[in-house]
């Protein structure tokens, strides 16, 4: 029998043959047990959920947890295949926890406490800091108003804040020092916005450790956006004494350099080398395929767990998660 009123957890228990706690651990939608739950079990479940219309309190849930069972990925758009592998894998990983996870845009700085306030006030049991933000945002108050934080840095030291260390400026070196030593004379720099990250400092040092200085006629902003970038190449070609090779920030701008080589008449990688940022699955498959910055291959997994175990136990002492950039070297460079 079930009472009038509304549908309780203890009810669908009682239907389904099990106790509370195992009814609570299905309808969660958690599966973090040491054994797992017998697969007729969890059916049984949520058959007699459908059939009563049991609808979970997750307000009230949450507030017993004291967990909003929500985490955070924020980013500045735009972004590549490689924010979409990240949400991939944190989705799967949240899911079995019984989590969700939420997108954060970040397009303007000076507008960036506004977007933040999902975390700053307490909304998120974790946040994600993709890479490049890291290192322009003051990140303490979401530290203080999160039970864990993760970020992309190669410089930031928070305390209480896991952190992912890329080596971006060694890596970036490394091609531009590649180009260097495959006889390349005039290089250019294609930048997000112009801002001087590590990227840009990696190909700096490159520069300087072969005695050469930095031309800012090589330099300009076009890798966040396509359409922008071919824009930028045509022009770079179009010059009276044209770049020899092209780094860019991004895989994006590197696709755009071919392409802008391609209706120049330009040869890749006879008269122009180009190297994109990113290791995107397309790089190994562009036309030609594109010699790529970026991790070897992309598994967030390690540090998606690193950061539901901050959540399971924010005392937990802080770590560095090692995930280098190499060079993948390819046809185009």
């Amino acid at each position: 029998m079930v009472r009038e009123g509304r549908t309780t957890l203890r009810d669908v228990a009682a239907a389904a043959g099990v106790s509370v706690a195992t009814c609570s651990y299905v309808l969660s939608g958690r599966a973090d047990r040491t054994t797992p739950l017998p697969e007729p079990t969890r059916k049984r479940v949520e058959e007699a959920a459908r059939r009563l219309g049991y609808k979970a309190n997750t307000a009230a849930r949450s507030l017993r947890r004291q967990r909003s069972e929500l985490i955070a990925i924020v980013y500045a758009p735009p972004v590549g295949p490689w924010l979409d592998r990240l949400t991939w894998e944190c989705e799967d990983v949240a899911a079995a926890r019984g989590y969700s996870v939420i997108g954060v845009p970040v397009r303007r700085l000076d507008r960036a406490a506004q977007s933040l306030r999902v975390i700053t006030r307490g909304h998120v049991d974790g946040a994600i800091f993709a890479p490049g933000l890291s290192d322009e945002l003051d990140l303490t108050a979401a530290r203080r108003s999160t039970r864990a934080l993760m970020a992309f840095s190669d410089t930031l030291d928070l305390a209480g804040t896991d952190v992912v260390r890329n080596n971006a400026r060694s890596a970036l070196a490394e091609a531009t020092t590649y180009l260097i030593d495959g006889g390349r004379e005039r290089i250019a720099f294609l930048s997000h916005t112009g801002a001087q990250d590590a990227r840009y400092l990696g190909y700096v040092d490159a520069l300087h450790a072969a005695g050469r200085e930095v031309d800012p006629d090589l330099v300009r902003i076009g890798a966040a956006s396509r359409e922008d970038a071919v824009l930028v190449v045509r022009d770079l070609l179009d010059a009276a004494n044209p770049p020899d090779a092209i780094v860019s920030e991004s895989d994006r701008g590197g696709f755009a350099a071919l392409q802008a080589a391609v209706d120049r008449g330009v040869k890749v990688p006879d008269d122009l080398a180009v190297i994109g940022t990113g290791n995107t699955r397309e790089a190994t498959y562009s036309l030609p395929p594109l010699t790529s910055v970026g991790m070897h291959q992309l598994d967030f997994t390690p540090m998606v767990e690193a950061l539901f175990a901050r959540i399971d136990d924010p005392q937990r002492p802080a770590r560095e998660l090692s995930m280098p950039w190499v060079l993948n070297r390819r046809a185009s460079a």
